[in-house]
């Protein structure tokens, strides 16, 4: 199982527009169709990508502004954040239509 974000993932950086991604890991499928509930009556306009190889995972992009946020939303049903390696985050990123891919 995934251990925790890198540095790289939610950066510290000043910029409240700045893209930030995520892995996340619930402890089932229940526990994301509650995250998604919650989520729409919020006010937060994270990206979702469910993993498709794990209906319990997703990825996420998430506005600086919104991330605190998110991740304590994220806490509150169970998720856990995953670390990712430097390529799968630049695949993530490509993913979301942020990035380009580099062999």
């Amino acid at each position: 199982m995934p251990e925790v974000l890198s540095r790289s993932d939610f950066q510290e950086d000043c910029v409240r527009d700045h893209p930030n991604y995520g892995y996340f890991v619930g402890k089932n499928r229940r526990s994301f169709y509650k995250l998604k509930s919650a989520l729409n009556e919020s006010s937060l306009n994270p990206l979702i990508i469910r993993d498709a190889d794990h209906e319990n995972a997703f990825f996420a992009k998430v506005l600086k502004s919104e991330a605190d946020q998110f991740v304590e939303l994220t806490k509150q049903y169970e998720f856990k954040r995953a670390r990712l390696s430097p390529s799968v985050l630049d695949a993530i990123k490509w993913v979301f239509g942020d990035g380009w891919l580099t062999e």
